[in-house]
């Protein structure tokens, strides 16, 4: 898939285009690009994903930009993994949310992009302060001949999908139904980093994950999971929360909330690599435990449990 960061940067041709924000590419995401891979393949024409970067509220309402689900290069590689042939991410900026709906549509229509099949969402909205809806678009393609297909929501459970919804079943922990949902696991990405070092006391290492900014993942817990470095996936156990045994859970605590992996049978040095943790299943609630052999007690049992679910990644794939 090649991807370009700047319309000026795409040759003229004619096109199957996508649009959305994409975030989380879930089941209802896939549909849309899907068909627009399918139109481009029915048509001999190319398939295109036009996505935006930054979030687009981040610009428009700070205020109530949601933390995202998956950051730009996890987003791209999702999507090429989709059959796309091309990929356009423009830069959200101040002076791009002020574009009337009218120039919007000039812009999918123009030689450059030369847009002549749309599939968007139907609750898509576009342009100045959203002005334009699905219905603007299709008599903008009408007059030019540009069709223009809305896809309703897909729902799952009897409830629309959506990113919000996504958002708060990981807060919830409801890891099987956000599986269903992204036909994947749920994860989280980021960068190990020097942690308290007090799991070398306890005899039990882990690795200290600093989730990249603005990312959102599960809330407390502790979770099964598997640890990606690179391509490689390793076992593991995850607790997420404020270590309530050795740190203050106060409700004006200025504790960030921590990531810690304990990988099974594992004694790598991995500070400063990324890496990506798959969320598997929930075991339990985040405890706070009257002293450091508790703690441990506890954690033998968690790795126990955690032996039997070992292959679980393979067995679900």
């Amino acid at each position: 898939m090649r991807v370009y960061r700047e319309i000026s940067e795409v040759p003229a041709g004619k096109r199957a285009v996508a649009i959305g924000s994409f975030d989380g590419v879930h089941i209802g995401h896939q549909r849309i690009i899907g068909d627009a891979v399918g139109a481009a393949r029915e048509a001999g024409i190319t398939s295109m994903v036009i996505t935006f970067h930054p979030h687009p509220l981040s610009v428009i309402a700070p205020d109530k930009c949601p933390p995202i689900l998956t950051p730009l290069n996890v987003k791209t590689d999702l999507i090429g993994k989709l059959g796309v042939d091309e990929m356009l991410i423009i830069p959200f900026t101040e002076e791009f949310s002020l574009l009337s709906p009218a120039v919007f549509c000039e812009m999918l229509f123009s030689s450059t992009l030369g847009a002549i099949r749309v599939i968007v969402g139907d609750n898509f909205r576009f342009g100045h302060k959203a002005g334009g809806d699905i219905r603007f678009l299709e008599e903008y393609g009408n007059s030019v001949g540009m069709t223009v297909i809305a896809e309703p929501l897909v729902t799952a459970g009897n409830e629309p999908i959506s990113s919000t919804r996504i958002r708060n079943l990981l807060i919830e922990g409801k890891l099987g139904e956000v599986r269903e949902i992204l036909s994947r696991p749920p994860s989280t990405h980021g960068r190990v980093v020097h942690g308290d070092k007090r799991g070398r006391t306890l005899g039990v290492r882990t690795a200290n994950i600093e989730a990249f900014v603005d990312c959102i993942f599960p809330g407390r817990g502790v979770y099964l999971a598997d640890l990606y470095v690179g391509r490689d996936p390793y076992a593991c156990l995850v607790n997420i929360g404020h270590n309530p045994t050795f740190c203050s859970t106060d409700e004006d605590s200025a504790q960030k909330m921590r990531i810690e992996a304990h990988i099974l049978d594992f004694d790598r040095n991995l500070y400063g690599l990324d890496v990506r943790v798959d969320f598997l299943e929930r075991l339990r609630d985040e405890k706070k435990f009257d002293n450091p052999d508790e703690l441990v007690s506890q954690i033998m049992q968690d790795i126990a449990a955690a032996r039997k679910f070992k292959d679980y990644a393979v067995r679900k794939k």
